[in-house]
């Protein structure tokens, strides 16, 4: 484990293998640590030479948290629509910022990146901010600006409410996430309380959550922006997607010249092994042809 710093904000990454192969930089989904990327998924890239580096963002893991800090998520989403001047803690450009912190850090020039939901917005905004320093993109559930006009006032209230206690609350509440967000046929219980422990003890901060969304409802529309941009660029979407409609993937794709987009009937806003095994198996295969070209 290593950190790097971005102002006062110190950012945790670690080099999963040693090796001086092509640097592929892992970005999770909001209040999300790193180690949502397990050996399960990585296992493709480190066969094809590939150098993972999974980074905690910021309010996630070992990375800088702050839970002392409540946004107002119904005032951000209202601002994001056009009325009032409700602003989150941080933007995706500052988390952007991080990343490039840890690529600085590291003496590495660029990067292939996988971003799953906000981690591919991050990416995203990285790409535009310094399309120089990105090699390719590889987007799991992919959105390109603002979810203020699908997300309800009703969620947001929760994520605001929401208090974690301990290891035993925030198993119960990925079980639920779960339900909510993912398919019937990967309901598997033991695995998700599992998963949930790693997580929790990695570092979940009370928030991270909630200061993840405000940044994502405040997120700028990067579509004509990314239009400037030649990257290749994956994307894996699901059909059944409750969190990130398929159509926001499909604007995604529209707007970078040349992406691809793949969508899977059977995936939710979720990643069981099943998926994640496939994801890492495609998203190989993807970075290799990107890395020859």
């Amino acid at each position: 484990m290593a950190f790097a710093t971005n102002g006062a904000v110190r950012i945790s990454y670690e080099r999963m293998i040693a090796g001086d192969g092509p640097a592929v930089i892992l970005l999770a989904g909001a209040g999300r640590p790193s180690t949502d990327f397990d050996d399960n998924f990585c296992a493709p890239l480190f066969a094809a030479g590939f150098v993972p580096i999974r980074i905690d963002s910021r309010d996630t893991g070992r990375s800088t948290a702050l839970v002392d800090v409540v946004p107002d998520l119904p005032a951000i989403k209202a601002s994001a629509l056009g009325a009032g001047d409700g602003l989150p803690p941080y933007g995706i450009a500052d988390m952007a910022r991080d990343v490039l912190a840890v690529m600085d850090a590291e003496a590495i020039g660029r990067a292939h990146f996988v971003g799953r939901s906000i981690g591919g917005l991050v990416a995203q905004q990285l790409a535009v901010l310094h399309p120089d320093r990105v090699q390719s993109l590889s987007l799991i559930m992919a959105m390109s600006r603002s979810m203020a006009d699908v997300i309800p006032d009703a969620a947001l209230d929760r994520l605001m409410a929401e208090h974690i206690a301990d290891e035993a609350a925030y198993v119960d509440r990925q079980l639920g996430v779960a339900q909510a967000n993912g398919m019937a046929q990967d309901f598997d219980a033991e695995r998700i309380a599992a998963e949930a422990r790693i997580a929790w003890r990695h570092g979940i901060h009370r928030g991270g959550t909630a200061r993840h969304f405000a940044a994502s409802l405040a997120a700028p529309d990067l579509r004509v922006a990314l239009g400037a941009l030649f990257v290749p660029t994956l994307i894996l979407h699901g059909r059944q997607d409750k969190v990130i409609p398929h159509e926001r993937a499909a604007e995604t794709r529209a707007a970078i010249p040349g992406a691809v987009i793949e969508i899977d009937e059977t995936m939710g806003h979720d990643g069981p092994p099943r998926l994640r095994t496939s994801w890492g198996r495609r998203i190989a295969v993807h970075i290799a042809n990107a890395n020859r070209g």
